[in-house]
């Protein structure tokens, strides 16, 4: 567990945060924890905090282009700099770059922590941990829990793989090409890692649903080679894995959930 994780918990408790509609309250959750919330525009930032004389003022961008998950989003990653990082200075101004719905648990950086935070905030153990560990991976009880706490599918699926057991990876892709993906320490252990950079498979949901194609939100057996090319002395090209894709327009991404559900094969040869 990182630190951001760990003073996480810690603010959930000093609000007795044990219900899933407590947590909904944000405004009155920076209130409680000594900050006025407010929107405005903000030129070159997407939030800021500004610490100051009275309450500390949290400050989330008005921009009509930026999505009510996103909002909630940037509103606990400034509550991360409020609890963490408050005499850093005076003002902390957050640009889209800093904001990420996928923590990243290597980094010291401070925006790092305070994406962290807001992950580990936003869809906290004491919540999802029993239900991710106890089902198989789906984008149903991903979606469900999305729901319930008022997230992105997108950061809710990077937080499934917190805590199933399983061999699981979320791929993010845009305009074909994939971005990211985060893994289940499950799947880490495996030694395979989607081609970053480079276009998804040909024979992939994910491809279909860039070229406009319908396809039916379900698992579906896909060669493993599909989705890892570059270290083919990890698996057979006879392997196969599951594929759940599901298409978000707005983004122009693509989003997949790949579970290795069989052991991986050794090579004779290509």
């Amino acid at each position: 567990m990182s630190s951001a994780e760990t003073i996480a918990n810690l603010v959930l408790d000093r609000l007795d945060i044990s219900r899933v509609d407590d947590l909904l309250l944000l405004k009155e959750i920076v209130y409680a924890r000594g900050a006025i919330l407010r929107e405005h525009p903000l030129e070159g930032a997407e939030a800021c905090l500004l610490v100051g004389p009275g309450r500390p003022i949290i400050t989330v961008s008005s921009s009509p282009l930026i999505s009510h998950h996103r909002r909630r989003f940037s509103i606990a990653h400034e509550l991360g700099h409020l609890e963490m990082h408050r005499g850093t200075g005076l003002l902390i101004n957050c640009t889209k770059g800093d904001i990420q719905d996928m923590p990243n648990d290597t980094g010291v950086d401070t925006e790092q922590e305070a994406n962290q935070f807001a992950s580990a905030f936003l869809l906290p153990a004491r919540f999802v941990e029993k239900p991710f560990v106890e089902n198989e991976p789906s984008f149903d009880i991903i979606s469900e829990w999305a729901m319930r706490l008022d997230t992105s599918l997108t950061a809710t699926s990077f937080r499934f793989t917190r805590f199933t057991p399983e061999p699981v990876a979320v791929v993010y892709s845009v305009r074909g090409n994939i971005q990211y993906f985060q893994p289940s320490e499950g799947f880490a252990e495996l030694g395979v890692f989607p081609d970053v950079k480079n276009p998804v498979g040909s024979n992939t949901d994910a491809r279909r649903l860039f070229n406009g194609m319908d396809i039916k939100g379900e698992w579906r057996e896909v060669r493993a080679l599909e989705w890892f090319r570059d270290n083919r002395d990890a698996f057979d090209k006879t392997d196969v894995i599951r594929e759940w894709s599901i298409h978000m327009p707005s983004y122009e991404a693509v989003l997949s959930l790949l579970w290795v559900h069989k052991p991986l094969g050794e090579i004779d040869d290509w």
